[in-house]
């Protein structure tokens, strides 16, 4: 399949354009020309190998042309006789000859009479030869390369004429070699525009040359590549090898026994060049292939293996193998790589990245590196639907290239509804390869589950015995899904694109007969004619835009094998008198009954999602009493007022949303005590007054009252509770918390506090040694009765004495800590932290929101990595530099910088950047999309390792940073190793309204509320990668600046394979992917950006804003 190259990058190693010869003789005329020389060349040319000797009279530099000649040669062969260092003209075909051995050129030396250690050495004659040149020579230079080369070509194995040698005999042996060399050196097609492909042969290259593994697995999906590197690879390295073999379509061949015989013979034909060897069966030809080639390092590729069986059915055991060999393979499937045994080193393969995916399209549909004008929206549409795959890419390039726009239209209609049948025929390789149950696991996600939780999905699967944990990992391994940071399964476009079409094959005319329906036309018109059947597995019954439906009472009647039923977005009117009792998944929003159909009695209902619905709770459960049932959700049911006993109805609950039920005023006893729920979620719940009296919950992991505003007291915990890890009792009415509260010995993070009361903290909190994150909202008082020693500690935190801070042991081990607005100001209004918060000595995270009392921030404790003051107009920007620095020191960078590329002053007009309005969303879809960044309460939890982060209001980039733009992105040269850099970003929010057209002022705040998304990437030798998780701006409003840095470590791990040589062009850019206003007053822009970096920058390259 096809690849492509970065930019800026030489193909030429993996093109191999076509050679004008097929060898270069390289040799001292008056030594060997009319006896040795004329006689090798003959026979070359006698056996077809086309060679070039030069008949043209020598003078004293050698030609252009002749270089030329060399370079477009496969192969050189230096015939060193007793005179030949003592021609200038030799010793510079020798540098030239061994300048193309470093770009895949074979070389072959012939010692013609003449001892191989007198030229290692660089004695006798060559030694003398070498002498005259440096007393005739003023370029000392020069003779070192010679010398050098010299030196080189005696390490490469020839062959060795000796005075006793049979001339004709030792020829024929040459050229004998060299046809079979030429023939099996041919190199591999790789691609007809390898674009991108430099910087992944590189990074494997580096790998193997840097470690003794002689197994290297290549991985990822089909389509993706694999081939294309792997043939890559082959050409660059196999003439380091004694010998070489490049076993293609390795999966089909190794299907039967004659197959697996056919491959055995041509391993061992391509390495021993023998035509004459037949195995007879497969165990006497692992045996043959074992004796002819334990003693020589050779290079292996099988292309495309599924089953470790079909390796040891080609070579037995792999451990026999002589040093320095190596064997690559390539697989869809990335558990096999991980069996390869120790000796082994993996790499996968990605997807091309934006830049990369343009450029390959365009070669094949414009023959161009990028688009047409009038064609950049298209294409852009076919970049977005083939997401990375180069596959995709190039046969829709190819089939659109010459095309109009209106059918380029008609085009990409079509591959949305149609897939391509190569693109399919390709894809599917990996699905046939699955047992049936893997194979429905597959159907069942890319049909209904993509993008949901893993967990979620397994509980659901294993309702249905299709024995997840196997089945999920074995798709993993085939890189048909993944699972994201989140837990979140994630599958390609193409993929499932790939599996809806399977779906459909089934009954391409009649829906009702297929196994899955997600269709909105489809679903319509199945349920109206009534056509459905007991081969219909699953339904969504989602419109794309809000409808009414009429539906028949028992239109589901006929499918009683139905699993999962899934509504949204439609308002089913008319009464619903049958359900099938084998449904595994009920996820109904707007649910229009108040009770299930009574007929209804399901025994393995798993997920019961009703969010939004008419239900009354305790109908609803006298029609349920399942023990398979794992998540319920009932968020923003405005018709439920209690919960009740759910002990007996659902005792294996793990998941309760109740957000948002507004009417919810009580809770029954027993929901304390259910064992198996993990998370329950009260959010918004603004009339409960009543909850369980106790809570003995094992399995409990998060539990969130936030806004539940009516809740005054929290439940006893009898037991410690070691799984709970966050905790939010934010704007609650909780004054008191019981002294049973230290038995939530695991919480993580603690979220407490409100505007309206006081709350204050029993002793027992001490208990809370696991505590990292702690959020305080309005007013929280820690206990004062504690003391250290004979010391009375309230006056320990310095600032915080006034606040009831204790130096509490606990507290040194927070990593995270959050002041909101009117937070621990009881009785002062100068918010200045003293040197008493260094005692935090684990703090990490400081967030300190909209105070217009901060006015510094102290020295903070070397653990701290990111520092959040947003809308804090009044704080002192002396306590950025000194951060600053402190940053600056923690990531290695040297305090003062200078650029040579600095070029001068430019004046900055701030109202020069345009806003974005295309980026722009209403507050509800922002909210969307944020969800999807934070779509689990684990994300609560993350650790997301060493960074550190800046958010501050101001307008300026500090002079700290030595590059700055007026763009959204800046530029600089750096060495041969990806460096340690810091970048920082202003903000500024621009008017959208006359009337706000002077709200300028540092230490203003705007009349709105802006948030946003940002999508940062790092371009190195034009080659374009992401930079982190898209960073979200909430709730702004005033301009800020933003500082980001991450130690060099990971920078190196990230970038450093895309470095080439010793000048390295890196561009960081950012853009606001999506933003909301409020109050639509103001839009977000990137005014401008500062990068701290030691560079290498030619000088007048760099401008630098006199206001800095």
């Amino acid at each position: 399949m096809a690849f492509v190259i970065s930019k800026g990058a030489s193909s030429s190693s993996f093109t191999h354009q076509p050679k004008n010869f097929d060898v270069f003789l390289s040799f001292r005329g008056q030594d060997s020309r009319h006896g040795f020389v004329s006689h090798l060349y003959e026979a070359l040319q006698l056996k077809g190998i086309h060679t070039f000797i030069n008949d043209k009279p020598r003078g004293e530099e050698i030609s252009e042309e002749l270089l030329k000649t060399i370079e477009n040669s496969m192969m050189s062969i230096i015939i060193f006789s007793k005179n030949y260092a003592s021609s200038t003209w030799c010793l510079d075909e020798l540098v030239k000859i061994v300048e193309c051995k470093k770009n895949d050129q074979l070389v072959r030396p012939i010692f013609y009479k003449v001892d191989p250690s007198e030229l290692c050495n660089q004695n006798g004659k060559f030694r003398k030869a070498l002498a005259k040149h440096e007393k005739n020579i003023k370029d000392n230079k020069k003779v070192q390369r010679w010398k050098i080369a010299l030196q080189e070509a005696t390490n490469i194995s020839g062959w060795h004429y000796k005075h006793s040698s049979r001339k004709i005999r030792f020829i024929q042996g040459i050229v004998e070699e060299i046809s079979n060399s030429k023939l099996n050196c041919k190199p591999l097609f790789v691609a007809q525009y390898p674009v991108g492909i430099d910087y992944r042969v590189k990074s494997i290259l580096s790998d193997i040359e840097s470690n003794d593994a002689h197994m290297i697995g290549i991985y990822g999906p089909s389509g993706i590549g694999k081939t294309t590197i792997a043939k890559a690879i082959f050409n660059r390295i196999c003439d380091r090898f004694d010998g070489f073999c490049y076993l293609e379509n390795f999966r089909e061949k190794s299907r039967t026994n004659d197959g697996v015989i056919e491959l055995q013979e041509t391993l061992l034909f391509e390495i021993s060049r023998d035509k004459n060897l037949k195995v007879g069966n497969k165990s006497r030809g692992i045996n043959m292939i074992k004796e002819r080639l334990f003693f020589r390092r050779i290079l292996l590729v099988l292309d495309d293996v599924d089953k470790w069986v079909q390796i040891e059915n080609l070579l037995g055991r792999c451990d026999w193998f002589a040093v320095g060999s190596k064997i690559i393979i390539t697989t869809k499937d990335k558990h096999l790589v991980a069996t390869l045994g120790k000796c082994f080193s993996t790499y996968e393969v990605k997807e091309l990245d934006e830049d990369e995916a343009h450029e390959l399209f365009s070669m094949h549909a414009f023959q161009s590196n990028k688009p047409k004008k009038d064609y950049l929206e298209l294409a852009t549409q076919i970049i977005q639907y083939a997401k990375g795959i180069p596959l995709a890419l190039v046969i829709m390039g190819a089939d659109l290239c010459g095309r109009t726009r209106p059918e380029w239209k008609n085009g990409i209609d079509k591959y949305k509804r149609i897939s391509n049948k190569e693109i399919q025929k390709v894809l599917e390789i990996s699905y046939e390869g699955l047992d049936e149950v893997v194979q429905n696991i597959f159907l069942d996600i890319a049909c209904f589950f993509k993008g949901f939780s893993k967990m979620y999905v397994m509980d659901i699967l294993d309702s249905c015995n299709l024995n997840p944990n196997y089945g999920i990992q074995k798709l993993m391994d085939k890189s048909l899904i993944r699972v994201d940071q989140y837990g979140k399964l994630l599958m390609h476009d193409l993929l499932q694109k790939m599996g809806k079409d399977i779906v459909q094959r089934e009954s391409p005319q009649l829906p009702g007969k297929r196994s899955r329906l997600w269709r909105y036309e489809d679903v319509l018109n199945v349920l109206i004619e009534n056509t459905g059947s007991e081969k219909i597995r699953g339904i969504m019954i989602c419109s794309p835009e809000s409808s009414k439906i009429q539906l028949e009472p028992k239109c589901l009647e006929k499918m009683k094998n139905l699993k999962f039923l899934m509504v949204s977005n439609v308002d089913i009117c008319g009464n619903l008198e049958y359900l099938p009792n084998g449904l595994r998944v009920l996820d109904w929003r707007g649910f229009p009954l108040s009770s299930l159909p009574s007929n209804f009695r399901p025994q393995k209902l798993t997920i019961l999602n009703m969010p939004e619905s008419w239900v009354i709770m305790f109908k609803i459960l006298e029609r349920i009493q399942c023990r398979s049932l794992t998540h319920l959700n009932f968020q923003s049911c405005q018709y439920i007022r209690e919960l009740p006993d759910l002990s007996n109805a659902t005792p294996n609950i793990k998941q309760l949303n109740l957000c948002e039920c507004v009417k919810l005023v009580e809770v029954h006893d027993s929901v304390g005590c259910l064992d198996k729920l993990e998370s329950w979620d009260l959010t918004g719940c603004v009339e409960l007054q009543i909850l369980p009296r106790c809570i003995m919950m094992k399995s409990l992991k998060f539990l969130i009252l936030y806004e539940c505003k009516r809740v005054e007291w929290f439940p006893d915990i009898p037991k410690e509770m070691e799984n709970l890890k966050f905790l939010s009792l934010a704007y609650t009415a909780i004054r008191v918390l019981p002294s049973s509260f230290g038995n939530l010995i695991g919480i993580e993070r603690l979220d407490i506090g409100s505007y309206l009361y006081s709350c204050h903290l029993p002793t027992s909190i001490y208990k809370l040694q696991c505590l990292r994150k702690l959020v305080l909202h309005g007013s929280v008082k820690f206990p004062k009765d504690m003391e250290i020693g004979s010391q009375e500690l309230c006056n320990s935190y310095g600032g915080f004495s006034k606040c009831g801070f204790l130096m509490l042991n606990f507290l040194k081990k927070l990593t995270y800590f959050h002041i909101s607005e009117k937070c621990l100001l009881l009785g002062s209004e100068n918010l200045s932290f003293q040197d008493g918060i260094m005692r935090f000595n684990g703090l990490d995270f400081l967030l300190i929101e909209d105070s217009k009392f901060l006015k510094k921030i102290p020295k903070l404790p070397e653990s701290i990595r990111s520092v959040y003051a947003p809308n804090c107009i009044w704080l002192n920007l002396q306590s950025l530099r000194k951060l600053l620095l402190q940053f600056g020191r923690n990531l290695g960078l040297p305090p003062n910088m200078k650029c040579s590329g600095v070029k001068g002053n430019v004046l900055v007009d701030w109202h020069l950047h345009q806003i974005d309005y295309s980026s722009q969303l209403p507050l509800s879809k922002f909210f969307l999309i944020e969800e999807e960044l934070r779509p689990t309460l684990d994300a609560y939890l993350i650790d997301f390792g060493e960074r550190y982060n800046i958010i501050v209001p101001e307008k300026k980039i500090p002079k700290w940073f030595n590059h700055q733009s007026t763009e959204s992105s800046i530029s600089f040269w750096v060495g041969p190793e990806f460096p340690t850099f810091a970048f920082c970003i202003a903000f500024r929010l621009v008017p959208l309204k006359d009337i706000y057209a002077n709200n300028d002022k540092c230490g203003s705040l705007c009349d709105d509320i802006i948030s946003w998304i940002c999508v940062v990437n790092i371009l190195t030798n034009g080659h374009k990668r992401p930079f982190m998780r898209q960073p979200i701006f909430q709730c702004l409003k005033c301009d800020h600046l933003w500082f980001y840095g991450v130690p060099h470590s990971q920078l190196q791990q990230k970038f450093g394979d895309l470095m080439q040589g010793d000048r390295n062009h890196v561009e960081i850019s950012c853009k606001i992917s999506h933003w909301t206003s409020e109050f639509g007053n103001f839009a977000p822009v990137i005014a401008r950006m500062g990068a701290h970096v030691e560079c290498i920058c030619p000088q007048n390259s760099i401008i630098i804003p006199n206001n800095s």
